[in-house]
């Protein structure tokens, strides 16, 4: 165990305790398995970072409200008769009750404790108290709610519990401005999903932001040739050549990985490349997609790689030929579709790691999601949510909510490839409380997003500055 005289040290010299302190691709287990160090990340971490709490369009209205829980702490995030956000603490200053639970509306303007009946304004001041002259004087403000720092990006609604958090724009450098053409903030849910993981948090956030794991955990994705459902036979060892590059881009405080081609493939793969460049085999990808993740590509997505399926080859490459169709059917049913050059695009597609708990896999016309929770007190269990937004026509937004299972298995709508990675979750994070593993041992081209979220938490919970690629 980590002594508090360690931690003591670890404050006053940036040192990360021996038990914590990772290696250059090297991640001890303790990070994963240990519940002191959940307990820092909980005490020091988390109330210092910015972090999503809801959509915008999860709080609609004036008076709406969302309660974001993150270990002990409950905040609630608010819409105000302005329009404006405001967040607090989710505690009634009087003995701790919870003044809201889940999501929904005050409709009588105020915000009503329900244990003794105390009520508080949308903007948190203290708006009535009964009996209040038979309690001692205090200020107003101690009366009141207290406000925790909100921000806004993407449709996302960020708070930080930090006495001084940093702006939130730089925090979140570069996304901004690498996905401003992506407009994420007119984007509506097409559907979101919850369910409980026996893991913790990062194991699971590990499986969705590295690509090394395609041809291993998803093999039906290198047979693209055999139409919209390939088979899903475990790859032979040839067949991981074919498989796709995907490199790690750190960043100070994120970082992004994305699918390209091996530096040194050369023309070694011209025959399968041959194959790729047809149409219908471009199209079969996109249809696996919506038919087994349910996200990446729209329902109008499909419908326009079903076209491209029966093209014939062309001069222009059947990705640009794909998304003219998908653009030109979205504005044609009415969608304010984003538009954007080649350039534009590849600054911001791919699947990036918003640190500490979101991920998000960005395409022109929707974003697959996903965000884990760390549990209050145990380090091998977490929140798993999951999500699809989507650019839809104004008369087309559907009314969703979260569904919610209390296990993974109970619900078998998650897709194949989905499916794929939560059948993964519980063995690997079991495999790391074996004693014959000590910790990850990273790959140094496709898993430094890894390295870099461990690297990221021990500014926060050790003072430890490490110099990234991304700094």
């Amino acid at each position: 165990m980590t002594s508090i005289d360690d931690v003591a040290d670890a404050d006053a010299t940036g040192k990360v305790p021996e038990r914590y302190a990772c290696g250059e691709t090297f991640v001890p287990k303790t990070r994963y398995v240990d519940p002191d160090f959940l307990a820092l990340e909980l005490d020091r971490l988390f109330t210092q970072v910015w972090q999503p709490a809801c959509r915008e369009e999860e709080i609609p209205q004036p008076g709406s409200y969302y309660e974001y829980t993150i270990g002990r702490q409950s905040i609630m995030v608010v819409r105000q008769k302005d329009d404006t956000i405001k967040a607090f603490y989710n505690a009634c200053t009087h003995r701790g009750m919870k003044v809201v639970r889940g999501a929904g509306c005050a409709s009588e303007g105020d915000l009503r404790c329900p244990f003794h009946g105390w009520r508080f304004g949308l903007d948190g001041r203290s708006a009535f108290v009964p009996a209040r002259d038979e309690f001692l004087h205090r200020p107003r403000e101690q009366w009141s709610l207290k406000p925790v720092t909100v921000g806004t990006w993407g449709g996302w609604v960020f708070i930080s519990m930090a006495d001084d958090p940093p702006d939130l724009l730089g925090w979140l450098d570069p996304l901004p401005t690498a996905l401003a053409s992506f407009r994420l903030q007119d984007m509506r849910f097409r559907w979101r999903k919850r369910t409980f993981l026996q893991a913790n948090y990062k194991t699971v956030i590990d499986a969705f932001i590295e690509g090394y794991h395609t041809p291993g955990t998803h093999p039906q994705t290198l047979r693209a040739a055999q139409g919209p459902r390939p088979s899903a036979e475990p790859a032979p060892p040839q067949e991981f050549s074919y498989a796709p590059y995907t490199p790690t881009i750190p960043y100070r405080n994120h970082s992004r990985f994305i699918y390209t081609a091996r530096p040194d493939s050369g023309n070694r793969d011209s025959a399968r490349k041959a194959q790729a460049a047809r149409p219908e085999v471009f199209a079969n990808s996109m249809q696996y997609n919506y038919l087994e993740v349910g996200s990446l590509v729209t329902e109008r997505d499909y419908r326009a790689a079903q076209q491209l399926a029966a093209m014939e080859p062309t001069d222009v490459p059947p990705f640009v030929r794909y998304h003219q169709l998908c653009e030109e059917l979205a504005l044609a049913e009415g969608v304010d579709f984003p538009t954007m050059t080649m350039e534009q695009y590849f600054a911001g597609n791919g699947d990036w790691h918003v640190f500490p708990t979101l991920v998000i896999l960005v395409e022109k016309s929707c974003v697959l999601g996903y965000r884990m929770l760390p549990d209050a007190e145990d380090p091998n269990r977490c929140v798993f949510e999951m999500f699809s937004l989507e650019h839809f026509a104004s008369a087309e937004v559907p009314e969703t909510a979260w569904q919610e299972f209390p296990r993974w298995q109970d619900h078998d709508g998650w897709g194949e490839l989905p499916t794929q990675d939560l059948m993964n979750i519980d063995a690997i994070h079991a495999g790391m409380h074996s004693r014959g593993f000590d910790g990850l041992w990273l790959n140094t081209a496709q898993e430094m997003s890894i390295r870099n979220e461990h690297a990221i938490a021990d500014r926060f919970i050790f003072g430890s500055e490490e110099v990234s690629a991304g700094d």
